[in-house]
């Protein structure tokens, strides 16, 4: 029982998370809830006022589950385990940069990966987009609805003014100021700098700085292997955090919106990634899911595909065998800037909001030319987000600011943001996963022996598994 695999321990926390947070939803939520609304919004007010402080009323609740014994428990547990992620994250990403990108050789080289991981990008974020907008319009969800709408969102936040104001975000004046604002891109962007120039020095002077990078970077993920042992308890905090919060009368009216999103997800997921995957390597693509099980369970369970990165390293080179080469470079980029489910989840909430609008509003209309306007808008800003504070809310605004929607209306979202946002969390971690792979198939960079050349009936256990078990069990 104690030497169960890590993704089996990760499942179990999230059982006991789910009856954890159903507990506390149960004893506190509907007296919490008219407190908070009552604070915030006085004795009387309409439905409309109380969707435009949806927010604040879900902050004040959140604190007052936070002040109770089994909230505070969950919220220590929670943040403990994220904050320990997080700690690693920043001298993971700097370390094993600097080492892929020497570790290529040549410029040359590097442009290659480069280029592969762009067109990755790029290519699975468009097909992603688009998934969104068929289910989008073949469900309709928002269609003829008559919700009350909000008369103010009270959102104040930073929206870029142009192209090249979002454009500038990813250039850092300052890379240690961008480490400690946890700023992923800026560190990025420095760190393949760093790397590239390095090759230029010689090699007298090349050598000992890439033995002390490559160094840190074993000892990063000495740490991380400590911190994953710990996963299980934490998530159990983290969902146990998110059901006390959520109760399903949120998606009764949001219904439609929420398994539209969650529809098109799955369809990338399952469908779309994998057949990519296997029209360019001819390997099947659900072994390495099972392998990535326990990064994708977490990216799930935090809603952090940058939280989840040590993590979701850690397995593609020991569980699926991709080389650190090919991992050091491709993974810290598309855990920045590849946000596949990011951009389908902003094509399907901003037609969404539309079919709302148009239905109390029937002067405003969503033309095709609006709709490709969307997607394009989604697909771009989904890799600029991750310079940009408040990231979903600006990438909404930003889009609905362009097809003509009034910006408080991105509260009507906020009752389910938080679950979609661990959709597509996992979405995004797995394309990651995905393009990863692929590209260091094409570099024959993967240890087949790992995964691929095994049996089939060997994937019940976890290649590697002597090893991996003891980090699910408490040791190594």
């Amino acid at each position: 029982m104690l030497r169960m695999k890590l993704h089996w321990w990760i499942l179990i926390g999230m059982v006991v998370g789910a009856l954890w947070g159903t507990a506390m939803n149960i004893a506190y939520l509907d007296a919490f809830e008219a407190e908070a609304q009552a604070e915030v919004l006085g004795d009387q007010w309409t439905e409309e006022e109380a969707i435009a402080a949806a927010r604040e009323v879900q902050d004040l609740v959140r604190g007052k589950i936070r002040a109770t014994a089994l909230g505070g428990l969950a919220y220590g547990l929670g943040t403990i385990f994220l904050s320990l992620l997080m700690m690693v994250v920043i001298p993971l990403v700097l370390s094993s940069l600097v080492s892929g990108v020497a570790g290529m050789g040549s410029a040359k080289r590097l442009g290659r990966f480069g280029w592969k991981a762009a067109s990755w990008y790029v290519s699975t974020s468009l097909l992603a987009v688009l998934t969104g907008l068929v289910l989008v319009n073949v469900f309709r969800p928002g269609h003829g609805v008559e919700m009350p709408l909000p008369v103010s969102s009270g959102a104040s936040v930073e929206v870029p003014d142009s192209g090249w104001d979002l454009l500038l975000r990813f250039f850092p004046s300052n890379p240690f100021q961008a480490a400690a604002d946890f700023d992923l891109i800026h560190v990025i962007f420095f760190s393949i700098l760093f790397g590239v120039f390095l090759l230029q020095v010689p090699e007298r002077v090349r050598a000992p700085v890439v033995s002390f990078f490559e160094g840190a970077f074993s000892v990063m993920m000495k740490m991380t292997l400590f911190i994953i042992k710990l996963a299980p308890v934490g998530i159990a905090a983290l969902i146990a955090q998110l059901v006390a919060q959520t109760g399903p009368a949120v998606f009764v009216e949001l219904a439609g919106y929420a398994g539209t999103v969650a529809a098109a997800l799955a369809v990338h997921f399952f469908v779309t990634l994998p057949l990519i995957f296997w029209v360019v390597t001819r390997r099947n693509p659900y072994r390495v899911m099972k392998a990535m099980s326990p990064a994708l369970l977490t990216g799930f369970s935090t809603a952090s595909s940058s939280g989840t990165l040590p993590l979701t390293m850690q397995r593609l080179e020991e569980g699926v065998g991709v080389g650190n080469r090919t991992t050091s470079f491709v993974l810290p980029l598309g855990a920045t800037i590849n946000m596949d489910g990011t951009a389908l989840y902003e094509c399907v909430a901003v037609l969404f909001v539309a079919n709302v609008y148009a239905a109390v509003n029937p002067a405003f209309t969503m033309t095709l030319g609006t709709q490709v306007t969307v997607v394009l808008l989604a697909l771009i800003v989904s890799i600029g987000a991750a310079g940009i504070p408040h990231a979903g809310l600006v990438m909404m605004v930003i889009i609905f600011k362009a097809v003509g929607l009034p910006i408080e209306l991105t509260a009507l979202l906020w009752a389910v943001d938080r679950p979609l946002d661990m959709c597509r969390t996992m979405v995004n971690i797995w394309s990651d996963s995905m393009g990863t792979s692929t590209i260091a198939m094409t570099e024959n960079d993967v240890d087949m022996a790992v995964l691929f050349d095994e049996p089939e009936s060997s994937t019940a256990v976890f290649p590697g598994e002597e090893r991996e078990e003891d980090v699910a069990a408490g040791g190594r």
